[in-house]
């Protein structure tokens, strides 16, 4: 064969390579080569792992509860250290001990019967001492 067909056959051959590697990754999903989007590995990653049961998607949503209560604790005593109000004082150990009680029903499914809930029962016992502490630390002054 000649070089100009040689070239030819080279060039067509690469063109086709490029356009078939093209045409498969836009048949993926429609994912960007150098970075895939964060769903796209969850849902390959779903599809490597058996199908969660029931306890498990319990559990995570227990979890959720949990971290959201912890937020919102936090946030609260945050905002009574701010403004000295017992309402946040009381909101901010309420959240406390919903936090507390979410991980003990947490600690039931890991444990199962043998969940020893003493650490958590001892701990929402010492929020709700902590709670009748609170006091308004900004007092309205009253006038006569």
């Amino acid at each position: 064969m000649d070089k100009p067909n040689t070239w030819l056959i080279s060039v067509f051959a690469v063109v086709l390579i490029c356009f078939s590697l093209f045409a498969y990754l836009n048949a993926q999903a429609n994912q960007s080569l150098l970075r895939p989007s964060i769903e796209d590995l969850d849902y390959k990653a779903f599809l490597l792992r058996p199908k969660p049961s029931i306890e498990d998607l319990e559990y995570k949503a227990l979890d959720k509860k949990r971290a959201n209560a912890e937020y919102a604790a936090n946030r609260d005593f945050t905002d009574y250290e701010k403004f000295g109000s017992i309402l946040f004082c009381n909101s901010s150990f309420n959240s406390r001990i919903e936090a507390a009680t979410y991980s003990a029903e947490m600690e039931l499914y890991i444990s199962g019967k043998e969940a020893d809930l003493s650490k958590w029962d001892s701990a929402i016992k010492d929020y709700e001492n902590e709670k009748s502490k609170c006091k308004d630390v900004y007092p309205l002054v009253k006038q006569q």
